[in-house]
């Protein structure tokens, strides 16, 4: 499925779940099924944390985001009827929650970490496959930095890999590693790093 221009609006309270798909700012369909179109990344706390958000999360670029504030799902949505939307603190067990469209992966297969077999793909798609579940294993971070530090001093060599339909980019994937990476760091040494593909 094609998304460039479209938005997923997905609410998830109390009242109701659902997944809406807006085309060019319509609602157009509802769907109960989410397809496999990208990386989820967790680091996983062992104790629920407090967040704050509106469960109402958007498709756009590539990634999946949740809107933080009313205004942020006004901007977003105009003209819908969003009466059942409100802003709310909820527990959940992600310290850090990324994702990023699988489009990315060819660009992150092309970035080597220095002294390993291994890319930055192996690592944020599939960290468990490479021996790596804990968010505070030294080696992880390590190599994560690693990958990072290659990212962004290679640009140039990296751009052309961008994808051509235009979902996600060099500079998406960049900052979903810098803001996994910092997460990383700051985890405790029990939290867990979980990757859905």
């Amino acid at each position: 499925m094609y998304w460039k221009n479209n938005r997923i609006l997905q609410t998830n309270s109390s009242l109701k779940s659902f997944d809406l798909i807006v085309l060019s700012g319509e609602i157009c369909k509802e769907t109960k099924t989410k397809g496999n179109m990208s990386l989820d990344l967790h680091i996983i706390t062992p104790e629920p944390v407090i967040k704050h958000g509106t469960g109402v999360y958007v498709r756009e670029n590539g990634q999946t985001l949740e809107l933080k504030t009313m205004e942020e799902v006004r901007a977003h949505f105009p003209d819908k009827d969003l009466s059942h939307i409100h802003e709310f603190d909820y527990e959940d067990e992600d310290f850090w929650h990324g994702n990023i469209t699988h489009n990315m992966g060819k660009m992150a297969r092309e970035v080597p970490v220095e002294g390993t077999n291994l890319s930055l793909f192996d690592l944020l798609w599939y960290p468990k496959e490479q021996g790596f579940n804990s968010a505070g294993a030294p080696r992880y971070r390590e190599f994560v930095l690693k990958g990072y530090i290659y990212l962004r001093s290679h640009r140039e060599e990296l751009l052309p890999l961008n994808p051509e339909n235009g979902w996600g980019n060099y500079d998406l994937l960049l900052a979903f590693t810098e803001d996994f990476l910092l997460h990383l760091i700051r985890a405790g040494d029990d939290y867990l790093v979980e990757a859905g593909v």
